[in-house]
């Protein structure tokens, strides 16, 4: 079941519960994870605190609303009245937002200090009494770029050295430095409260066509870079027919492969467009509903769904028909949808993923599987010269996602190789962090132009996805 440990969600069991629970909150508590919704004092109906045991703040906690152009804090009581409501239910508070280059307000332009001191005001304020904090929202850039976006606060990024990105000592980074504060107010008051980062259109590891996903790439990158300040990574889920805001195929190993880097992945914000079923809201729509939910439930570190709403009607693309009610105004009727995913909260975490990345003492979840795929460790010896590669597998009936460890030996390398020969029936359908030459039998995997070059005894990993089965996997890793 779902325990609140210090404000924020811990596993306690997460088998599949023992009869069919009859609301969302107590389906998702049974499976591990919170069902929430986003929501605003004036629709705190009884069906808020009934159906959902987590509770983000739509619009009374962004800049626009409580930030001063010092940032200090002003009109908070909506987003009081919001928090002292989930603390009476017994919800969990995700805070949206800090960092944000729209909806602002006085914030507007404001410089690194500012944003800073704003920071450390909203942190404190409410302290473990919200526990997911979405430190810096929507930073990539739209139409799968795969960069950073160009607006404010984003100008104020610098790249030192012109090698494209922001991660090296001597560049400025406001993704960067906002969760270096936030880590810092955290720390410092010894508060519990888990620090997000949050964006849309980076659910699937591909996009429409099968063409890469470069903006879940770009997201993977920040995150696998700061992770140590980073403690969860939000997927918006709104879901449409934009090619790239589709749901695909490879969404749970898109979850899986940012789970791996010892974060919590939530789905934030989810709403899924009647578009995508052909304007229909009856089993269609459920379908889809379907899909996500156990998408999430597929992955241990997956803790979290919050709809963007109650009711289609209430949502902010009330046209696109896309929340589990119909109705308004506290008068609600459940969707097909809903009774969909109350039926996969129900079924429970079938299958677990069971590898073990490395987690900082900020991560609290506790997994303890009671169903238990096929995990195929394959631990290389002490680095040499040259690389060593390890892999870990997450398997289920018909499918697998691996992750492989590279390490550099005792010296530095500028590239690196490795070759894995799958048995047979096994097929790669999808790779990120590498390049890929096969599909089946022997395949190699080589580095991309930014995880090549590491100094002796340091790490990168890549992963990819297959069809099948890929037990006794045996990594060989050559350096250049």
């Amino acid at each position: 079941m779902l325990l609140l440990v210090g404000g924020a969600a811990a596993i306690q069991s997460i088998g599949p519960a023992a009869a069919a629970e009859t609301t969302l909150r107590a389906a998702a508590a049974n499976a591990g994870l919170f069902f929430g919704v986003a929501a605003s004092p004036g629709r705190l109906s009884s069906i808020v605190g009934q159906e959902f045991n987590q509770l983000t703040p739509e619009n009374d906690m962004k800049p626009a609303t409580i930030a001063t152009s010092s940032g200090g804090l002003q009109n908070t009581g909506n987003a009081d009245t919001l928090v002292n409501y989930a603390q009476t239910n017994n919800m969990l508070v995700r805070g949206h937002t800090l960092v944000w280059h729209s909806q602002a307000g006085s914030l507007q332009g404001a410089n690194q200090a500012t944003l800073n001191t704003f920071i450390g005001n909203a942190l404190n304020r409410w302290g473990n009494r919200i526990a997911y904090w979405d430190v810096v929202n929507e930073a990539l850039d739209d139409n799968n770029t795969g960069n950073r976006r160009t607006q404010w606060p984003h100008t104020l990024n610098r790249d030192a050295n012109g090698d494209g990105d922001f991660f090296d000592t001597g560049d400025t980074d406001v993704i960067r430095d906002s969760f270096i504060r936030a880590k810092q107010v955290v720390q410092a008051g010894g508060l519990t409260t888990k620090l997000c980062i949050n964006d849309y259109d980076v659910e699937g590891l591909t996009v429409r066509g099968g063409t890469q996903n470069r903006k879940a790439n770009a997201l993977y990158d920040i995150v696998r870079n700061y992770r140590q300040y980073i403690d969860c990574v939000g997927f918006q889920a709104h879901f449409n027919d934009n090619p790239n805001s589709i749901i695909t195929d490879d969404l749970q190993a898109n979850i899986q492969r940012f789970a791996d880097l010892g974060v919590e992945v939530h789905i934030t914000e989810l709403d899924i467009d009647d578009d995508l079923s052909n304007n229909d809201i009856g089993a269609g729509q459920a379908e889809n509903y379907r899909k996500v939910v156990r998408a999430c439930l597929n992955v241990a570190r997956c803790t979290g769904i919050t709809v963007w709403g109650i009711a289609d009607s209430e949502s902010w693309r009330a046209s696109e028909r896309g929340l589990l009610f119909t109705g308004s105004s506290g008068n609600y009727q459940k969707k097909a949808a809903y009774h969909a995913v109350l039926d996969e909260l129900n079924k429970g975490r079938v299958p677990t993923n069971t590898t073990s990345p490395t987690v900082s003492p900020t991560v609290s979840p506790t997994v303890s599987p009671t169903v238990s795929p096929t995990v195929s460790p394959t631990v290389s010896p002490t680095p040499t010269a040259g690389c060593t590669a390890a892999v870990s597998l997450n398997s289920w009936t018909g499918g697998f996602v691996a992750t492989v460890r590279v390490t550099a030996g005792t010296a530095p390398i500028n590239g690196w190789n490795v070759r894995l020969t799958l048995p047979s029936g096994a097929t790669v359908t999808n790779a990120w962090n590498a390049n890929r030459s096969g599909n089946s039998g022997a395949v190699q995997f080589g580095n991309v132009s930014y995880n090549g070059r590491l100094n002796a005894g340091q790490t990168t990993e890549f992963g990819f996805q297959g069809t099948g089965a890929a037990t006794g996997l045996t990594p060989v890793c050559t350096a250049s």
